[in-house]
C-alpha cells in the first residue's frame, strides 16, 4: 500500500507539472537605485592578520586592536580565543604558533587566489546597499570585515567601533564548491554537498547580506509551518528585492534543475502539504527538512529539494504584494498574523 501511495504521489507530480510547465512569472519593475550613495568599507582583516610580523607580535596585536577594536576583540577573543590569556606573551606565543601553522598558511593562500581581487564583491555589496537604503532608509550600511576562521564561522552580524551594525565574513568558507570541504571533516553534516555546493564567490554577498534582512524581520510570529513558511518568503522576497540581478536559484540556494522543479510543481506541492496536513503542523521534527536546509523534501518525488515550504511561502508574499502595491516592505514584515496573511493573498497554486 505504501508504494501505491508513493507512485500516485509522484504521478501527481508529473502531471501537475506537465500543465503548468508553460506558465510564466510576472515580471516585477525595480526602483531605479543609482543615484543613492552609500558608504562603507571591505576591510580585510584576514590579511592583516596573516600579514603580521611573527617577530614583534605583541606590538602587531596592539596595533589591530587599536585600529579594529570591535572586530579585532571578536576575532582573536571568540572566534580564535588568543586573548583568553591576560599575559600578553602567552597570547603573542598562541597568535604565532597559529600564524606559522601549514594548515593556517595554506587556507590564507587559497583565500588569496580567489579573493586577492574583491572589486567585483564590492560592487555587488554597492548596488545591493542601494536597495537596501531604498527599502530601509533607516538601517546601517554595514562594513564588512573578511576574516579566516579556519571553517568555524561562515557570516555573522557584530557591532561596529561607532555601535552600528557590521557583518563579518569567514572567507574560507566561500572557497567554491569545488574546494574538498568534505575532506576536512568527513562526519560534519555541516559540509555536506547540498550545502557546500553555495560556498562559492556567486552565493558570498546573498548569503551575507541575508543576516542584515534577518535583523529587520526577526523571527517567526508563531510555531506552526504557515507561520516559518510566511516569515521565511518574506526573507526571500526582500532579499530578491535587494538583489534583482540575481537569478532565483541564487536567492532559493537551489540549482537550475531543482529551481525549475519547484516552479513547474507548484500545485503539486501545495497539494501535498494540504493532504499531508503539514500547514497547521507545529512538530519541527515533521516540518524541519520543509524549511531548513536538506537535500530533499520528504515524501516528495527524489527529485525536489529541501526547503519547499519556504519557495511556497515566497509565492504567497509574492502574490500578496502584487494585491497591494502601496504596500512598504515594513507593512510586509508588520503582517504578523500568517493565516489572514495567506488568505488576502487569495494565493492560488500554479
Amino acid at each position: 500500500m505504501k508504494k501505491q501511495n508513493t507512485l500516485i504521489l509522484v504521478t501527481l507530480f508529473a502531471i501537475i507539472s506537465l500543465i503548468t510547465s508553460c506558465q510564466s512569472d510576472i515580471k516585477e519593475v525595480h526602483p531605479d537605485v543609482s543615484d543613492i550613495e552609500v558608504e562603507f568599507d571591505i576591510i580585510r582583516l584576514d590579511e592583516i592578520v596573516s600579514n603580521m610580523d611573527t617577530n614583534k607580535l605583541s606590538y602587531e596585536l596592539d596595533v589591530v586592536m587599536d585600529k579594529y577594536p570591535a572586530a579585532a576583540t571578536l576575532y582573536f577573543g571568540t572566534l580564535n580565543p588568543f586573548t583568553a590569556s591576560r599575559n600578553r606573551d602567552t597570547i603573542a606565543l598562541r597568535l604565532g604558533a597559529f600564524l606559522r601553522d601549514p594548515f593556517f598558511q595554506n587556507l590564507q593562500d587559497t583565500i588569496g587566489l580567489i579573493y586577492g581581487d574583491m572589486s567585483d564583491i564590492k560592487d555587488e555589496y554597492t548596488e545591493a546597499y542601494r536597495y537596501f537604503h531604498h527599502y530601509f532608509p533607516e538601517a546601517d550600511i554595514a562594513n564588512v570585515y573578511t576574516m579566516n576562521t579556519g571553517f568555524n564561522y561562515q557570516r555573522f552580524l557584530l557591532p561596529d567601533d561607532d555601535e552600528s551594525n557590521a557583518l563579518g565574513v569567514s572567507l574560507d568558507l566561500f572557497l567554491g564548491d569545488e574546494y574538498p570541504y568534505k575532506r576536512i571533516d568527513p562526519q560534519n553534516p555541516s559540509f555536506s554537498t547540498y550545502l557546500t555546493r553555495s560556498f562559492n564567490k556567486e552565493h558570498l554577498v546573498k548569503k551575507t547580506i541575508e543576516i542584515l534582512v534577518d535583523d529587520q524581520i526577526g523571527n517567526a510570529n508563531g510555531v506552526r509551518m504557515i507561520d516559518h513558511m510566511i516569515h521565511n518568503g518574506k526573507r526571500l522576497y526582500i532579499l530578491d528585492h535587494l538583489l534583482p540581478e540575481k537569478h532565483d536559484s541564487i536567492i532559493m540556494e537551489y540549482t537550475t534543475d531543482q529551481m525549475q522543479w519547484a516552479k513547474e510543481n507548484e500545485l503539486a506541492m501545495w497539494t501535498f502539504f494540504f493532504d499531508q496536513e503539514l500547514f497547521y503542523e507545529t512538530n519541527m521534527m515533521s516540518i524541519n527538512k520543509y524549511l531548513s536546509p536538506s537535500p530533499n523534501s520528504p515524501g516528495m518525488p527524489t527529485n525536489a529539494p529541501g526547503r519547499t515550504a519556504n519557495y511556497m511561502g515566497w509565492q504567497i508574499v509574492k502574490k500578496y504584494m502584487q494585491r497591494n502595491p502601496k504596500a512598504t516592505m515594513q507593512d510586509l514584515i508588520a503582517y504578523t498574523d500568517a493565516q489572514k496573511f495567506l488568505e488576502e493573498s487569495k494565493y492560488k497554486p500554479r
